[in-house]
């Protein structure tokens, strides 16, 4: 994927995502191929794949430019643990971004959200900070399969559950309590 800074690949980049992103809402992802998402986005297949390497990564750059989400620093006068605010976070985030987790699964292609969430979870400082650099990316790895697999059911069950009860659910689940 490209990461340059010159405006006309950038605006490219956002072309491609919002026409894959036309293109998914009125037929399935597997469906779509190069050449009809190159003629939507208006570029050519040269372009799409100077900036892109595929269809999948056409999904992680949007994941990370319009969905992204990484665990905030926490304020110092809060008073709950680390993991109640990430559960809280991404409880939030999962209920705001519904719609688009929503095409995802109904698409196949909710792996995509994993390795999303492995990355920014990895790349965050606050995450688990006094861990070994290996121990935080099993840690990133696990959270990000558990906080996947919720949002995965979360969108089967049709996206009823409340933000709070997700933020319960994924707390009982990553903190081991629920096996108690």
């Amino acid at each position: 994927m490209y990461c340059g800074k010159n405006k006309v690949a950038l605006s490219s980049q956002h072309q491609i995502a919002e026409a894959l992103m036309q293109l998914i809402e009125e037929k399935p992802y597997q469906e779509i191929t190069i050449c009809e998402l190159c003629k939507t986005a208006g570029i050519s297949r040269q372009t799409f794949y100077s900036l892109f390497t595929s269809r999948e990564n056409v999904v992680v750059y949007t994941l990370q430019e319009k969905y992204g989400y990484t665990p905030e620093q926490p304020e110092e006068e809060e008073d709950c643990s680390a993991l109640h605010r990430l559960c809280r976070g991404y409880g939030n985030y999962i209920v705001n971004n519904r719609s688009f987790l929503q095409v995802l699964v109904d698409n196949g292609i909710d792996y995509l959200l994993y390795d999303s969430i492995a990355d920014a979870l990895s790349s965050c400082s606050c995450f688990m900070p006094d861990l070994p650099d290996e121990r935080r990316q099993f840690a990133a790895d696990y959270y990000a399969g558990g906080i996947t697999g919720v949002a995965k059911r979360y969108a089967r069950l049709g996206c009823r559950i409340t933000e709070a009860e997700l933020e319960d659910i994924l707390y009982q689940l990553l903190s081991g309590s629920l096996f108690s």
